[in-house]
């Protein structure tokens, strides 16, 4: 198992975010594959204990988000909350997300009850269960289902096909972050879009409407 560390850059720092998202990627290296793209692939390794690699302060891990994925069909929620509770983290996010396949598969698995409402689902019982939440959704309709829940912290994932040529490109990442922000939503709304680790420190570059970035993964 290894950790990746997706730190969060707002625009403004009295914006209630938390400054990484943590999340474990199982199985074996992927060469030439993103590592955030490999954390889709199904894995037979033990999904338990991967909090024991945080950090150890207390105050360090109220900042900090773990990243999960809830749309795994063997998740033993009440698990995966009690771990994360005994944790600290105050933070929750569904990453890597089922929002991110193509639509046909995405298709596949509403049709057996395994798409994005059941992950949303988890996390709004994560919400429940006093967790801060951050919604990965990719698309608008993604998002309309996220808000209907009551999230208004969306992080917009890129598909899996904007990965083919590399890190995705700043217009795929533009398109489907503007996509999102003309729907209508909460006014207090944060959108946040994935930038590469160069484009960190040039909000210039940012999409337009988000309210800040996650910078593409490192391992911990």
């Amino acid at each position: 198992m290894k950790l990746l560390e997706w730190r969060v850059h707002p625009k403004s720092q009295e914006l209630d975010l938390p400054e990484a998202i943590l999340m474990p990627v199982f199985g074996p290296d992927m060469p030439g594959l993103a590592p955030e793209i490999a954390a889709l692939l199904p894995s037979t390794s033990d999904p338990s204990g991967w909090t024991t690699k945080l950090p150890q302060s207390t105050a360090q891990k109220r900042t900090l988000c773990a990243g999960v994925f809830l749309g795994n069909p063997l998740l033993q929620r009440r698990r995966v909350l009690g771990d994360l509770q005994a944790s600290g983290l105050a933070w929750i996010c569904n990453m890597p997300s089922v929002c991110q396949h193509d639509a046909d598969f995405i298709a596949n698995l509403d049709e057996v009850g395994l798409g994005l409402e059941r992950e949303l689902n988890n996390l709004a019982a994560c919400a429940a269960a006093g967790f801060r939440c951050i919604a990965s959704v990719a698309t608008p309709e993604d998002a309309a289902l996220a808000q209907r829940l009551g999230f208004d912290r969306l992080f917009v994932l890129p598909k899996i096909r904007a990965h083919e040529g590399g890190f995705p490109s700043e217009l795929s990442r533009n398109r489907a972050v503007a996509a999102i922000a003309e729907m209508p939503g909460p006014t207090n709304r944060v959108l946040l879009s994935q930038v590469k680790s160069s484009e960190t420190a040039a909000p210039v570059v940012w999409p337009a409407q988000v309210q800040g970035v996650v910078e593409q993964p490192l391992p911990l």
